[in-house]
């Protein structure tokens, strides 16, 4: 029952917002709060596991270029998909946001309850979300002239 509060909530919210232009302005203002709540939520969780950080600047170096390569390769991978299908360039730009994206934050709570000798998993998924994110600002630049006329 819990898990379906945060949908029920979303639900009244929208109805409200059809209704009175008071809900509207709320959904509007709140259109901008994913950003910064993320932040707030990668900060807190990376002040939680500052011990892990200390030994694995290496390692998590490694791994960030690891996804920063996947991005590229989902860039290339949806233009290649856009252009084989003859997609629109909208259809095409949505492929290739659709590739970049995973939405790692859905098995963070997993990783951090896995036992101390695995903590680095916590980090590695913060820092998968963080590069995925600065990677999306890129995609926001480059996409749409990628996918002009991709089609």
């Amino acid at each position: 029952m819990l898990i379906a509060a945060p949908l029920a909530l979303a639900w009244l919210l929208e109805r409200w917002a059809e209704r009175a232009p008071a809900g509207a302005r709320v959904v509007r203002a709140m259109g901008a709060a994913p950003v910064p709540l993320l932040a707030v939520v990668v900060f807190l969780i990376a002040l939680g596991q500052g011990g892990t950080l200390a030994g694995a600047p290496a390692r998590l170096a490694t791994v960030a270029g690891v996804f920063a390569l996947f991005l590229a390769g989902a860039l290339a991978l949806g233009l290649l998909v856009t252009r084989a299908f003859a997609l629109p360039a909208a259809s095409g730009r949505a492929v290739a946001f659709s590739l970049g994206t995973r939405n790692s934050f859905v098995v963070l709570p997993l990783a951090l309850a896995l036992p101390e000798e695995w903590s680095l998993a916590a980090l590695v998924i913060v820092l998968q979300s963080l590069v995925e994110l600065l990677g999306m600002l890129v995609f926001l630049r480059v996409v749409p002239r990628l996918f002009r006329t991709a089609g």
